[in-house]
């Protein structure tokens, strides 16, 4: 079976930066999972594997407008640093240098942001993807394809149909804007 949409996919894959340096791998034992076409990867990873059987190998580039786009200075806030006191006293085992930290939208969104720098009256955060500005190279293999199961299915959404996506499966990924990076 080729991929396709709603097609059951595993693949093991190498992800490196545009130097060549190792930022993600999946193994045999562990490979990634999805449904195709359900809005789970960005599409351009989707869209590089479209076609494809088990067995084949794939080695492509995705740019960060394809990928997580470009570091963002609007994404890059400073806080003051009463937004992290808890009974009135700042919360510096949650909130370092080097720290991601969840946060709150507005409108209630959950989004987590890094601590770049803790002042004395300013906490400065970037909200940016950890892969924005990156260009990303995926190296691998497709292992599997096939319908999915009701058991697989309902890995990815439940028992609510599409609006119970409960994430990536088993394989774990940080997720920005544009969903799973691959995740």
């Amino acid at each position: 079976m080729r991929i396709n949409k709603g097609a059951f996919v595993q693949v093991q894959y190498r992800l490196l930066d545009r130097e060549g340096s190792l930022i993600e791998e999946t193994t045999k034992e562990q490979p990634m999972e999805f449904i195709y076409g359900m809005g789970l990867l960005l599409p351009a990873f989707e869209a590089e594997l479209s076609g494809m059987e088990p067995g084949d190998q794939f080695d492509f580039h995705l740019s960060p407008e394809n990928a997580y786009g470009e570091v963002r200075d609007d994404l890059l806030l400073e806080l003051d640093k009463a937004v992290f006191h808890i009974d009135g006293k700042f919360d510096e085992d949650m909130v370092y240098e080097g720290a991601r930290v969840p946060m709150n939208t507005a409108d209630g969104q959950v989004v987590h942001g890094l601590v770049t720098h803790v002042g004395e009256d300013k906490v400065q955060m970037d909200f940016n993807h950890d892969l924005a500005g990156e260009e990303l190279h995926f190296i691998g293999e497709v292992t599997d394809v096939h319908e999915p199961t009701q058991e697989e299915y309902d890995r990815f959404f439940g028992h609510q149909g599409c609006s119970g996506c409960s994430g990536c499966g088993e394989h774990h990924h940080e997720h920005g804007e544009g969903g799973c990076c691959h995740h």
